[in-house]
């Protein structure tokens, strides 16, 4: 019996549901990515592929992982592949959060997997904006990506992103911007 790890489980929902390759090409994950909603007393987990309501995911999540060092800094993109829909994408991929500078933690301190609140532990390049797939569209990825930031990458992440949304592409802003992915997540979400 093959070995199941954090990492397979993640690049094979990955893969089952096409954000390998819609998204990006690969990953080799090295920490688990953790998402949470919260809305008065209800708590919506993010596990790879589950689907939650567009009314529970529009206050930004909470978000955990494991760091590797003190040291390093992450960034978080959230990013739609299905705009306007997965049938026809011609606004893939709508941008819907990205915040980089994220400090990293002491992996040997447990507190140091507490969630993250990215309103002040980061930089704001693109303020969130929770799922709002247009009517009929079908179900949308919505995609968390987590990436280490490389020892070039603070200069070209302190600057907001620009204002239109469609049309990102995540994995060329990540090799431009020197940024290891090494954490996912994702979920769908769908307009009735």
């Amino acid at each position: 019996m093959p070995l199941i790890t954090a990492t397979s489980a993640t690049e094979e929902a990955l893969k089952e549901h096409g954000v390998i390759p819609d998204v990006i090409d690969s990953i080799q994950a090295t920490t688990m990515l953790a998402v949470s909603y919260s809305k008065g007393n209800n708590i919506a987990e993010v596990a790879l592929g589950n689907t939650l309501s567009i009314e529970e995911t529009q206050a930004a999540p909470e978000i955990f992982f494991m760091a590797d060092s003190p040291d390093d800094k992450y960034t978080l993109i959230l990013t739609d592949p299905d705009a306007p829909s997965r049938k026809e994408p011609t606004n893939r991929e709508f941008r819907h959060w990205v915040v980089s500078n994220i400090p990293g933690g002491d992996p040997s301190d447990p507190q140091s997997f507490a969630p993250k609140n990215l309103s002040t532990q980061g930089t704001e390049l693109t303020a969130y904006m929770g799922p709002a797939p247009p009517s009929g569209s079908g179900p949308h990825r919505y995609v968390f990506l987590l990436y280490k930031q490389g020892s070039n990458a603070h200069a070209a992440l302190s600057t907001p992103l620009q204002a239109d949304r469609k049309k990102f592409n995540a994995q060329s802003f990540a090799g431009e911007a020197d940024l290891t992915l090494v954490g996912a997540n994702f979920f769908f979400a769908e307009s009735q």
